[in-house]
């Protein structure tokens, strides 16, 4: 048997014309210049002819192959879907292709040596078919359809990933909150979410095709800047979005829903728009919220009408506008005369219902450009725009008299209600807003000193108006000093008359620093603090500063540990957390019992009984003592004494300072004194100021005595927390 390139020379050698033609060798010939690989079977399925292309892909010459059979040539390969086909061809002439998505590697072929090496495979698509010149002659062809196998396998692959993820994002769209619709490059609708479909009132099968507008309906005013945004989107791929101004849906059924939405277009490979996606959420129960929420944050929820902070930046706009316009406006600060009375003889309800009321009354009287607020408890404030104050004065007279005849009522019970009314003219010569509140506050207040239920303006050159108003003054001032540490502990000794004892009593007492490092005495600043609520503040800082300094102090002083006395304001009495407040620093800073004597005013103790009582109560429980001060001062005090569970009594100053050369004082004195033994109690008169009245209370049987004839207030402790004691 001939080689190939033995065939292949004897038809090129041939050349002369009339040589005969060597058809074989021209027909081999040929087989070896195919792009497929061909082999030919004997009937005992042996190899009689292997082409060029063969000996390539299998790295097997002719010469080795011809006259052995595929499964010699092929060892350990399993040819039996092969050695069917080529029995089927011998035997019953059959034709067979054995198609590469089953069979992809009938023989051990490879495409390049490259694939040889990394053991790479060829697929192939074998075909066959019985060579009709010899019955049981069979001939095998093989076509390498790598490069086509690959490609069909990437395309199935894309198909798959691309069904898969068409198949997940519709799930995802369907699972979201959002409402998703996209559109074609025309702007007809080509997919809807489920909650598109929820929210528009349209179901995606009869949404589909229809412009956007037609589903995506929006309200008359947002429907043309929605016109816009899909036009601009899909014409030049520009995105939008509602931002915060939101936009109103119109469903099918006509029910409206407030969105927010974007609008984005839809790119394709080359970055060409090809539609548009909106994406939007129902927003209405979060707009009706925050509306609320924005509602409540510059209204009263108790009358609807404008909150103290909402008052406050109008009053600064109505300034300004005077300010830089020249206009004239007025303001009115409104304080109820009967408040505390409804509200303590008939409970909370009523008082709030009392509120409600007056502001409906007030109402009346204002124009729709006025502003009306309630500035807290029963104060309320009017800016009255565009009005001078004589015309504001009339105003205000007008609002007093009206409620002056009004009466409220409840649970057939009837109260007649006043109201003092400040009036203060803003102009281009005011200064600013808080000094505007200030002499507003300030008028308002001298109507009510002038006798309640009355009308005020106010005047630079009124008196009473500018005391009040330099008590305002003093408010920033202590309130600096509290933030800033600037009080200092005075003390004032107590000193026993008639019994010999070791320990010492002092009255703690305090001043405040002012900028420059002068002494302010307490006259000056006490009157405002308890004005304006600083009094609770300023027993909290002497209470602190004291027991922290026992507590520094403790070992130095152990042997003759003193007997401190501090004073409670009325405000303290009443306010619970100042009472929590003090129960705490007296177990953090291990306060010895009996050590400290809390005094209070007879005045504070009888305007709130029970909270008085149960106050002293709770601190008698841990060991302090009360003195009840100022004894005498008022026209009930000995028929309340009997129910305040106190331990001294405290002599009303102005009996003492005469008791020498005063009869009656001296009766006051004594019938004092004695009562107050009969009780138990001890007792301590104060305004001691000479030798002559501490003789007299001497003989009266008073316990100890205070004041200048004994020493005067000296300075406590020190900058660093010591005391500065003999």
């Amino acid at each position: 048997m001939k080689s190939n390139k033995q065939l292949n020379e004897e038809y090129i050698g041939t050349d002369n014309a009339n040589t005969k033609i060597n058809y074989d060798a021209l027909a081999y010939g040929m087989i070896d210049l195919c792009e497929f690989g061909l082999v030919i079977l004997d009937e005992s399925n042996q190899v009689i002819y292997w082409n060029q292309w063969m000996e390539n892909k299998s790295g097997s010459s002719n010469l080795k192959i011809i006259g052995k059979s595929l499964d010699t040539i092929f060892k350990n390969n399993n040819f039996t879907r092969l050695n069917r086909s080529i029995e089927d061809a011998q035997n019953q002439g059959m034709s067979s292709i054995l198609s590469p998505k089953f069979n992809p590697h009938v023989l051990p072929l490879y495409t390049s040596d490259k694939d040889h090496e990394d053991n790479k495979l060829m697929s192939q698509m074998v075909t066959i078919k019985p060579l009709g010149i010899r019955e049981k002659h069979s001939f095998i062809q093989i076509v390498d359809v790598s490069a086509a196998s690959a490609r069909d396998k990437l395309l199935r692959q894309q198909a798959i990933f691309s069904n898969r993820q068409a198949l997940h994002t519709e799930a995802i769209l369907g699972s979201i909150f959002d409402a998703v619709i996209t559109t074609d490059e025309n702007g007809r609708i080509d997919y809807l979410n489920p909650m598109a479909e929820q929210l528009t009132g349209w179901d995606a099968e009869h949404a589909k095709g229809r412009l956007l507008d037609k589903v995506f309906n929006l309200t008359h005013q947002d429907s043309k800047n929605k016109q816009d945004m899909i036009h601009q989107s899909l014409k030049n791929g520009t995105s939008f979005s509602s931002c915060d101004k939101g936009a109103n849906l119109i469903r099918n059924d006509a029910v409206q829903l407030n969105i927010d939405f974007s609008i984005a277009p839809i790119r394709d490979q080359q970055h060409l728009s090809n539609g548009v996606v909106v994406v939007f959420r129902d927003v209405t129960d979060a707009r009706i919220l925050a509306d609320k929420i924005s509602w409540q944050a510059t209204h009263d929820a108790l009358t609807n009408l404008f909150n103290r902070n909402s008052f406050d930046k109008k009053l600064y706009s109505v300034t300004e506008d005077a300010q830089k316009n020249n206009s004239v406006h007025s303001l009115l600060y409104l304080d109820l005369d009967q408040f505390k009375i409804v509200n303590d003889t008939c409970g909370h309800v009523a008082g709030d219902e009392l509120l409600k009321q007056i502001a409906d009354l007030l109402e009346i009287h204002i124009r729709d450009n006025d502003i009306l607020a309630r500035l807290g408890g029963d104060e309320f404030g009017i800016i009255l725009t565009s009005c001078p104050a004589s015309i504001a004065l009339r105003i205000a007279e007008s609002i007093r008299q009206s409620i002056q005849d009004y009466r409220f009522g409840w649970e057939e019970k009837s109260f007649a209600i006043g109201v003092s009314i400040g009036i203060v003219e803003i102009s281009a010569m005011s200064e600013n807003v808080e000094k505007i509140l200030g002499e507003a506050d300030a008028a308002c207040y001298s109507a009510k000193d002038s006798g309640r239920n009355q009308v005020s303006l106010y005047q630079p050159e009124d008196s009473d108006a500018a005391d009040r108003h330099g008590e305002m003054a003093w408010f920033s001032r202590i309130q600096d000093a509290l933030d800033k540490n600037s009080f200092l502990v005075y003390a004032q000794t107590i000193l026993p008359l008639n019994k010999k004892e070791k320990k010492k009593h002092y009255e703690i007492l305090i001043r405040m620093v002012d900028d420059n490092g002068s002494i302010i005495p307490p006259g000056a600043f006490i009157p405002a603090a308890e004005r304006y609520g600083l009094m609770s503040s300023i027993d909290r800082w002497v209470i602190d500063k004291v027991f922290q300094s026992v507590k520094k102090s403790k070992e130095r002083l152990e042997c003759e540990l003193p007997h401190f006395a501090i004073n409670l304001s009325g405000a303290t009495l009443t306010d619970g957390e100042t009472l929590d407040h003090v129960t705490k620093q007296i177990q953090q800073n291990d306060i010895p019992k009996d050590m400290i004597t809390f005094e209070i005013t007879e005045t504070a103790a009888i305007s709130n009984l029970s909270a008085a009582n149960y106050f002293i109560k709770s601190l008698k429980d841990t060991g302090c003592r009360f003195a009840l001060d100022d004894f005498g001062s008022g026209l009930s005090s000995f028929a309340y004494l009997k129910n305040l569970p106190v331990d001294i009594l405290k002599i009303d100053g102005a009996f003492v300072k005469d008791v020498h050369r005063d009869e009656i004082d001296r009766a006051m004195v004594e019938s004092i004194n004695q009562i107050g033994h009969v009780m138990g109690l001890e007792t301590v008169a104060e305004f001691a100021e000479n030798e002559e009245i501490i003789a007299v209370l001497a003989d009266i049987g008073v316990d100890y005595i205070q004041g200048y004839g004994i020493s005067k207030p000296r300075l406590l402790i020190d900058p660093q927390g010591n005391f500065l004691l003999d």
